[in-house]
């Protein structure tokens, strides 16, 4: 049997998504406060940019994987209300809260997947635009959902990635990773009551691919002209990949 990671702990594949589904359904209720405490706002500042870089003049067709509660999708319908959006998540009640916030803005032309990236039955060359943010640390074969990306991505499509990573600076990865090991969980208890979901999280941010890593793999599934953008703190990165 194949074994991913899930935090520390190396399990077996098919064991991953519900373990991240349990997680997730854990932490939803609570999951928007926690993002804007956990990142002391900063999340706001980083989407914005993945915003801006996602060039959404020439877009029709978007497909955003692991929406979460819907922050990218709606700031994308937002901006520009006659995309064609469909919001794929494998937690249905994040999904929930997704569409709640569109309900409550007026919107109702979403299209709503509850699956993971891995296991969508996609439809080849359909979208210009695909995003991921701070959601393929929880995919359990990332090569087989990078594939699934490039294939439902159309010739010229653009793939986008979000995602925490590790900081460069010596002194400065050790404090991060003090912070998400051993303050996340404890704000997480405090705000959340639950200690051990966040503590998969720090640890997920912890055991996470490098940047260029993440470069190769993308490369690897037929992905060309590739960019890194380090986000200002070092903490994150945004991946620009391009189907041709």
């Amino acid at each position: 049997m194949e074994k991913t990671k899930f935090g520390y702990k190396e399990i077996d594949q098919k064991d991953k998504p519900s373990k991240v589904n349990q997680i997730f359904t854990s932490v939803s209720n609570r999951y928007d406060l926690m993002n804007d405490i956990m990142s002391f706002g900063l999340h706001r500042f980083w989407k914005k940019q993945f915003l801006r870089l996602c060039n959404l003049s020439d877009k029709k067709n978007i497909l955003d994987v692991a929406c979460g509660t819907g922050d990218i999708a709606l700031a994308i319908k937002k901006q520009k209300n006659s995309i064609n959006l469909t919001c794929l998540d494998p937690n249905k009640e994040m999904i929930e809260i997704c569409k709640q916030k569109f309900l409550n803005s007026g919107i109702t032309d979403i299209i709503y997947e509850n699956s993971g990236m891995e296991d969508f039955k996609l439809l080849k060359n359909k979208y210009d635009l695909v995003t991921l943010v701070f959601g393929f640390r929880n995919f359990t074969n990332h090569e087989k959902g990078l594939r699934n990306i490039y294939d439902c991505l159309e010739p010229g499509g653009l793939f986008l990635l979000m995602d925490f990573k590790k900081p460069r600076n010596e002194i400065y990865s050790t404090l991060f990773k003090n912070y998400t090991l051993k303050i996340i969980p404890k704000i997480g208890q405090i705000v959340a009551d639950d200690f051990e979901s966040y503590k998969y999280l720090g640890e997920s941010i912890q055991t996470y691919f490098l940047p260029e890593q993440i470069e190769e793999m993308c490369l690897d599934v037929g992905f060309e002209c590739t960019k890194i953008v380090n986000l200002l703190e070092d903490v994150a990165t945004i991946h620009i990949a391009r189907k041709l």
